[in-house]
């Protein structure tokens, strides 16, 4: 389902500040806006990228299994203009799957029509650079934390950066991506409200 051209519009502005005319007309006819349901798969790991996508509306999850035939989320999105794609490098095969957590909406563009983008305005491709960068960046941070963390440390430390995902998705995607149990997770949030509740 293709978005009237003002949503578009409004979604360029308001999530990526792109209010380039020239650029706004080439998205308006090139890139469409899809809802999602629950558990949609935007990416299938292995598989090429036919298209760049980011998040409208909705919270996403890539994930991969590991050696023990156990899903391990790597990634959570839930702010809109935020890069569902997979992995940095467009030409290789997607290293995670990208779903759906919640029904939602997701803005895609074809890659050779974002490659032509990027040629046409440099804008977009800061926009992109910046992106780039944002999500090694936040790789470096989870990655440091997940390995030097203990449990409820990691737990306050998604509160703080993912908080407003936390009543959205279930407990066991975020124990996932924090590498704990779910079993882990409820037994901190327990202490946490018995604490919240002591000091009230």
């Amino acid at each position: 389902m293709k978005m009237k051209k003002i949503d578009i519009a409004e979604y360029l502005s308001e999530a990526l500040h792109l209010r380039d005319r020239q650029v706004v007309d080439f998205l308006e006819e090139r890139a469409v806006v899809e809802p999602v349901k629950k558990r949609d798969q935007i990416f299938v790991i292995g598989k090429r990228p036919e298209y760049v996508a980011l998040a409208v509306d909705g919270v996403f999850r890539a994930f991969y299994v590991n050696e023990d035939d156990m899903e391990v989320t790597d990634c959570l999105v839930g702010t809109p203009g935020e890069s569902l794609m997979p992995g940095f490098d467009l030409d290789a095969p997607a290293p995670a799957t990208m779903e759906a957590l919640t029904k939602g909406a997701v803005f895609k563009i074809r890659l050779a029509d974002f490659r032509q983008l990027m040629r046409m305005s440099p804008a977009v491709g800061s926009i992109y650079q910046d992106m780039i960068q944002r999500a090694g960046q936040y790789h470096l941070e989870k990655g440091r934390v997940i390995s030097s963390y203990m449990a409820e440390k990691k737990y306050r430390w998604f509160l703080e950066t993912h908080g407003d995902l936390d009543n959205r998705i279930p407990d066991k995607y975020i124990a996932s991506y924090l590498h704990m149990s779910p079993v882990t997770l409820s037994q901190i949030k327990k202490h946490l409200r018995e604490a919240e509740g002591a000091e009230a």
